[in-house]
């Protein structure tokens, strides 16, 4: 008809970001409960085969809501969940357990990893997947050569060719890395492996599915990272506490085998502090067995105790922070999208109406981020800083067997 114009109708929400209803089915996530339809570019979850590069958008069976993703520090991709907006009848291959499962968003992967078993409900299909940085749990580290050679890019060179995920430009042997006692072919894990390597040489691991690096789910191994290259403004103070402020190791280790003199081996006690902390909160002391990683000087002993004490020093975050657009920021100030951040980055805070907690310094707060997790619902991170105390009992436990007291296994 003359004179008709054509276009389409949108409205600006809240956060000043247009969204179009009737997208299609490519859109895939809900905004939030007060913006019922998907936002254009928000977070797209997309499924595979095993071996296949056909992937299929989730978005072609239905509305997915409650997009939830995760990473961490040591890790990579995390945990995944999100619903399928379908009636719990229908069930289709795209929901099959074990299918490769990855979230674009801004054009770019940002999650990779696997579907776990899918659950009806009420409002559809429940999806969890588990992220490619925990696939190391799944692959044992076996190794053809010997103990410490090739430790530990055999392992984990023999597990990508068995089928795990991750591409492994070569970690070689960084300084502080620690191998201890040798362990059997097979009696653990790859995750196990690279813990082992990285807690007491002031190293951590990441298996990164997003942009940089080698192709893929790149593994890389790195000194624990100092330099800031974020900034969070916050809003609401998160509280800290003393109860991973350990600031003395005693360590035993072995000064000699006995071998040579067809005598008993001989053991010592040596000892590291952290200065610092001690003046500002007092001695709080723990214990470490290093004899059975074979004879070693003190001054050896003692580097590997600096090294735990450089990750677990000074007080601790007792919870996450949440952040939401505008609240992280590049180095330079600028917002980055929430969507596409992720763990093992270097956080100065900026706090906004608080105190920085009990301690009057002008220092800025920074720590390393230890978990991230993005809601693509509620339009959220959750900022969790890389040493932050666990207060549940399980967490305490924990704590206990991998923080609090560092051991090793003895022969």
């Amino acid at each position: 008809m003359p004179g008709v114009v054509l276009g389409n109708t949108g409205v600006l929400s809240g956060t000043g970001t247009l969204s179009i209803v009737g997208t299609g089915g490519t859109v895939q996530a809900a905004a939030g409960a007060s913006v019922p339809q998907a936002y254009p570019g928000t977070s797209q979850v997309s499924v595979a085969a095993p071996g296949s590069t056909s992937w299929q958008y989730l978005g072609t069976l239905g509305a997915v809501a409650a997009l939830t993703y995760s990473y961490a520090c040591p890790g990579g991709s995390d945990q995944l969940t999100c619903t399928v907006m379908v009636p719990a009848t229908y069930r289709t291959q795209l929901l099959n357990p074990g299918l490769k499962v990855r979230v674009t968003r801004g054009g770019h992967v940002v999650w990779t990893g696997k579907l776990d078993e899918p659950v009806p409900t009420s409002s559809g299909w429940q999806l969890t997947a588990v992220g490619d940085g925990n696939r190391g749990t799944d692959f044992c580290a076996v190794y053809s050569g010997t103990w410490p050679a090739g430790i530990p890019d055999d392992p984990v060179n023999e597990a990508i060719a068995r089928g795990l995920p991750w591409v492994n430009p070569g970690i070689g042997s960084p300084s502080g890395i620690w191998t201890g006692q040798e362990v059997d072919s097979g009696s653990g894990t790859i995750t196990d492996l690279l813990n082992l390597v990285c807690t007491r040489g002031g190293l951590t691991w990441y298996a990164s599915s997003q942009p940089g690096g080698s192709i893929g789910t790149d593994l890389s191994v790195f000194p624990l990272p100092t330099a800031v290259n974020r900034l969070l403004v916050v809003t609401d103070p998160v509280a800290r506490t003393l109860g991973g402020d350990i600031n003395t190791i005693f360590i035993r280790y072995e000064i000699s085998d006995g071998v040579a003199t067809s005598t008993s081996a001989t053991y010592g006690t040596t000892g590291v502090t952290n200065a610092q902390s001690v003046a500002a909160h007092g001695v709080i002391e723990t214990y470490m067995d290093l004899s059975s990683a074979g004879v070693m000087s003190a001054g050896a002993a003692q580097a590997v105790g600096n090294n735990v004490l450089s990750i677990y020093q000074r007080s601790s975050f007792a919870g996450p922070f949440t952040a939401s657009y505008g609240q992280i920021l590049n180095a330079g100030g600028a917002p980055i999208d929430p969507g596409c951040d992720q763990a093992g980055t270097v956080v100065r805070l900026i706090l906004t109406d608080y105190g920085y907690g009990g301690e009057v310094t002008m220092a800025p707060v920074t720590f390393i981020v230890g978990a991230y997790t993005w809601d693509d619902f509620a339009q959220q991170a959750q900022i969790t800083p890389y040493q932050a105390l666990d207060q549940s009992l399980s967490g305490l436990l924990s704590m206990e067997a991998t923080v609090l007291t560092p051991i090793t296994v003895s022969s």
